[in-house]
């Protein structure tokens, strides 16, 4: 009988609306959960930062260039990872949520980069990082940068 009851009180747990708890958060979803009074406020990283953690090697950040994939095959960040910006973007597997994730684009004011930024944030990473002045700084300062192919892995 006890375990009659169980089994009825969870499948109705299981069958309940989720949309109920949906209607009664007076916040933002972050990674699932309600968080009332949420607010993004992205954490930057200088290119010098980067380019220092890359000479060295560092095993704890994955570079994520928003870019579109022709773009991004063509010019990157040595070693970047690429996640095309989108108004709502799902966690991707490769991702790790242990690493530093540093979010780059080729936008105005790091609009771009910013916003995936969130939006991974809202998925439940919790270290992201905008490179600051993002790709245009980067060339500017002429670090490197490679291909797809590696055929301008040579560049800077």
């Amino acid at each position: 009988m006890r375990n009659t009851l169980l089994g009825t009180a969870l499948l109705v747990g299981f069958l309940a609306p989720a949309s109920s708890f949906a209607q009664d958060c007076k916040g933002t979803f972050v990674d699932g959960e309600c968080v009332e009074g949420y607010v993004y406020v992205p954490d930057f990283m200088t290119p010098q930062e980067l380019k220092k953690d890359i000479d060295e090697h560092v095993k704890d950040i994955v570079i994520v260039d928003t870019a579109a994939p022709p773009i991004w095959e063509e010019e990157h960040i040595p070693g970047a990872f690429n996640l095309p910006y989108s108004k709502n973007i799902t966690a991707p597997a490769e991702l790790s949520r242990e690493k530093t994730l540093v979010v780059y684009c080729a936008c105005k004011d790091d609009d771009d980069s910013k916003e995936v930024a969130r939006q991974l944030s809202l998925l439940g990473y919790r270290k992201v990082k905008v490179l600051k002045d993002g790709w245009f700084k980067w060339l500017e300062l002429k670090y490197k940068t490679e291909s797809k192919d590696d055929e301008k892995g040579s560049k800077g």
